[in-house]
């Protein structure tokens, strides 16, 4: 604004004047806040760095992946890599990121993705975990949604990846996610696996879960479908259609065959460290 400018400029020859647009400043009562004016020198700008400013008032990322058996195959692999990825950007956000790991009812697992060993070694054992079983997604909402009255877990957002084959949770928990929109701004995120030769995913459910209510009373749909599947088709291991029997049961050969090295490869190490031991 012109009479802040102006306060500013004066600054550099009554002191006074300086001092009271620093505090303004400090107490966010400035009606602009361009870099110009936070220092008596023009801003210098590197095309090169790019700035990361504190999220501290930003909850931690819930990540709820569904890992049923239809989510096998090439859906598995995007959400692995999603995975990965949520813990690359909640690190750069300074936030702290969570996965829950559902699939039937009640077979919830949570991981906690942080920079430590511990987190590292829990990271891979779930990229190393094969994806079988229900889709269930009351557990998981449910655990969330018990957890973000804590300090810890305010202001939090979540992210749910599934294949759109997915039931309505119960309504007790839709009235409590409801609750948690209005009340404590929860906003909730959803990414759809479909497959690329068939589009089957009825995206209803996620719609629904995925409908946020602004404070200014618009509504916010954060739905979104993965379209790169060019990327993911080059493994040769993949390229099958996974909406078939004979894609369900090239799968489940995969998966068994996956299986079996991985068994042989923990044989093997435990004789060599045995031999070394010895």
């Amino acid at each position: 604004m012109v009479a802040e400018a102006a306060m500013l400029a004066r600054g550099r020859t009554v002191r006074q004047s300086k001092l009271l647009f620093y505090a303004r400043l400090a107490e966010k009562g400035l009606q602009t806040y361009e870099r110009d004016g936070w220092g008596e020198f023009p801003t210098i700008i590197n095309p090169e760095r790019r700035e990361i400013r504190p999220t501290a008032d930003r909850g931690p990322i819930l990540l709820c992946v569904d890992t049923s058996g239809s989510m096998r195959g090439a859906r598995e692999t995007v959400a692995k890599a999603l995975a990965l990825e949520c813990m690359r950007a909640a690190k750069e956000q300074e936030r702290d990121c969570y996965v829950f790991a559902f699939a039937g009812p009640l077979e919830v697992r949570e991981v906690e993705l942080g920079m430590d060993m511990p987190s590292v070694l829990r990271l891979l054992d779930f990229l190393e975990a094969l994806f079988n079983g229900g889709s269930d997604f009351n557990e998981p909402l449910k655990r969330c949604l018990d957890r973000l009255t804590e300090a810890k877990w305010a202001n939090s957002d979540i992210l749910l990846v599934s294949d759109g084959e997915l039931r309505q949770p119960g309504p007790d928990i839709m009235r409590k996610l409801s609750g948690a929109k209005e009340k404590l701004s929860l906003r909730v995120h959803g990414l759809i696996v479909g497959s690329p030769e068939k589009k089957r995913a009825d995206p209803a459910v996620l719609r629904a879960l995925c409908t946020n209510y602004l404070p200014n009373g618009k509504v916010e749909l954060c739905l979104s479908e993965f379209e790169g599947w060019a990327s993911v088709q080059a493994d040769t291991a993949l390229a099958f259609d996974w909406d078939d029997v004979e894609g369900n049961s090239k799968r489940r050969l995969a998966g068994l065959a996956h299986e079996k090295q991985r068994t042989e490869e923990t044989k093997r190490k435990r004789k060599e460290s045995r031999g070394s031991g010895g």
